[in-house]
């Protein structure tokens, strides 16, 4: 982390008048009072999200717009009417989305059958799409806890070593995919629980949905899930785990067999390398950090476990 010399003494700090701010110095002050909100809990909203919002009220555009031109005395009414309007959007959420990026930060959307169509007409491109497998181990953000998937579910990819959704756009909080977005996208609210609980009543989207009518690919999923489960995964795990070590050629084995698997009928069927993750789920070799190990390849094509120190051992 960045460090610096300034103390709060000699740090530059906003007069404490607001009859003196310039419009930079306002929109600190004003930022600065939303974050207090939120730390108190006075609102239930995120900080980014009561931001925008107040950016719509008409309250905030013309203070904005006249403040230039505000002698002190209007500034000091002006800045007023901010605090009051202020503490009006924390107690009321506008009943839609503001694309502040909230929910989108803390995972991406989990796909339900309804959206089906956005795939069919190529909205979301199916190399961005990942499986979840029946038995993975998966993080809920509304009950902030681990549980185990009963069922197969379609995600689209988190960035790398992230959690925010794949389109989240990189400068703001841009969704990059906005105007075709999941079913999810569109029910959940960042101020509100409830329509995303409800929402999970819905069916998801499965692999089985995608490829209906491919008899072929349907056909090789069923039997990579069958000799290439998580459950065996987990299993050889815990068996390495009680023989202290010794079991550590049948992991690598198993490793060994589900890449060959799945990169062999990608060569034989020109599969994409990158839709390999949405046909046969997340590989055994991907999910190994998961249990506290990590692949390092050999120079001799042969590979190896390490304990992974950048992961929590489950």
């Amino acid at each position: 982390m960045p460090t610096t010399n300034d103390s709060p003494c000699n740090a530059m700090a906003t007069p404490a008048s607001p009859g003196t701010w310039n419009q930079e110095q306002l929109l600190q002050s004003l930022t600065d009072h939303l974050n207090q909100l939120i730390t108190e809990k006075s609102s239930r909203l995120p900080a980014n999200r009561l931001l925008l919002q107040l950016r719509q009220d008409a309250t905030f555009q013309d203070t904005l717009k006249r403040w230039r031109t505000m002698s002190s005395t209007e500034r000091l009414g002006a800045w007023k009417n901010l605090l009051e309007c202020a503490g009006k959007h924390a107690r009321e959420a506008l009943p839609y989305c503001v694309r502040c990026g909230d929910c989108c930060r803390q995972s991406s959307p989990t796909l339900h059958l309804e959206d089906l169509e956005l795939l069919q007409h190529n909205r979301i491109p199916w190399n961005q799409l990942v499986t979840l497998r029946r038995g993975e181990p998966v993080r809920s953000p509304l009950e902030e806890q681990v549980f185990y998937l009963l069922d197969e579910r379609i995600k689209i990819r988190e960035k790398p070593d992230a959690q925010e959704c794949v389109f989240l756009g990189e400068e703001g909080d841009s969704c990059l995919i906005y105007e075709d977005r999941p079913l999810q996208c569109r029910a959940q609210a960042c101020w509100d629980e409830e329509p995303a609980r409800e929402l999970s009543k819905q069916p998801y989207l499965t692999r089985r949905d995608i490829f209906q009518g491919v008899e072929l690919m349907l056909e090789l999923i069923a039997e990579h899930d069958r000799r290439c489960s998580f459950d065996q995964l987990n299993k050889a795990f815990l068996q390495l785990q009680a023989d202290h070590g010794e079991s550590i050629d049948a992991v690598l084995g198993l490793l060994q067999y589900e890449d060959h698997f799945r990169h062999f009928l990608a060569e034989q069927l020109k599969i994409p390398t990158d839709n390999l993750e949405l046909i046969f789920g997340r590989s055994h070799s991907g999910l190994v950090p998961l249990f506290g190990f990590r692949v390092v390849p050999e120079p001799d094509g042969t590979r190896r476990l390490v304990p992974d120190e950048t992961n929590e051992k489950r």
